[in-house]
């Protein structure tokens, strides 16, 4: 699971790499950023999964 989750901010950091040009420096930025979107979407598909429950 923690692989799977690693992938997932690679891929998402890597977007948000790209999007913002290319440019090099930021890859920090972009991890943190990534990680924080991928745990905010699986809170939120932890909830709606209670909830249906």
């Amino acid at each position: 699971m923690q692989d799977e989750r690693e992938r997932r901010i690679k891929e998402r950091a890597f977007e948000l790499w790209q999007r913002e040009g290319s440019l090099d420096g930021r890859s920090l930025a972009h991890w943190l950023q990534a990680e924080r979107e991928i745990k905010k979407r699986t809170k939120r598909k932890r909830r709606l999964a209670m909830s249906s429950a």
